[in-house]
């Protein structure tokens, strides 16, 4: 597949349609359990729109699946450019999340978070995640717990934990982060 012609938001409408289908559920259903209308995840469906990030994560927790499920690309060999158009977004566009490979039960994604900004997200139960600080520093609060990362720092807990991202500088901060899941 040529990287230019992949079109990411009906990509993950496909997979959203097959993982659903699969479970036997309806967008009714579907909707009932990731609190996304059912409207929203039809759009998603037929590739009408771009979801955010926290979209993305209500169905995967709806539907008890890693996010890397509905970003997948069959490939042999994959190349994620830096700045592609596979961005995803927090609310406010002060955070970003470039899903890059699922390998072995592991997601890799690329993160950025702007200046003097936070995010929070949690996973679902059996998660742990890694993130590795690229440049700058980031404050990571995991759970009540605030660690001050540095360039070239690593942080790994409990992806299920609340856990917030916190840009205090006035950089951009870029990110590498792993989600492995140890129950499906």
């Amino acid at each position: 597949m040529n990287e230019e012609n992949i079109d990411l938001s009906s990509q993950v409408g496909l997979n959203l349609r097959e993982i659903r289908k699969s479970k036997r559920m309806s967008l009714d259903d579907l909707a009932n359990v990731s609190n996304v209308s059912k409207l929203t995840l039809g759009k998603i469906e037929r590739g009408e729109t771009n979801p955010t990030v926290n979209i993305l994560w209500k169905i995967c927790r709806g539907l008890n699946i890693p996010l890397v499920s509905l970003l997948s690309f069959k490939e042999n060999i994959e190349v994620h450019r830096f700045g592609s158009n596979y961005q995803f977004s927090g609310n406010n566009n002060d955070w970003f999340v470039e899903p890059l490979f699922n390998t072995h039960g592991t997601e890799w994604y690329r993160g950025c978070i702007e200046p003097n900004s936070e995010y929070s997200e949690c996973h679902l139960a059996g998660s742990e995640e890694i993130v590795l600080v690229l440049n700058g520093q980031l404050e990571m609060k995991v759970g009540e717990k605030i660690h001050q990362l540095n360039q070239w720092d690593v942080i790994k807990f409990n992806g299920e934990e609340l856990h917030t991202y916190i840009n205090r500088s006035n950089e951009k901060v870029h990110l590498m982060l792993s989600l492995s899941y140890t129950t499906r």
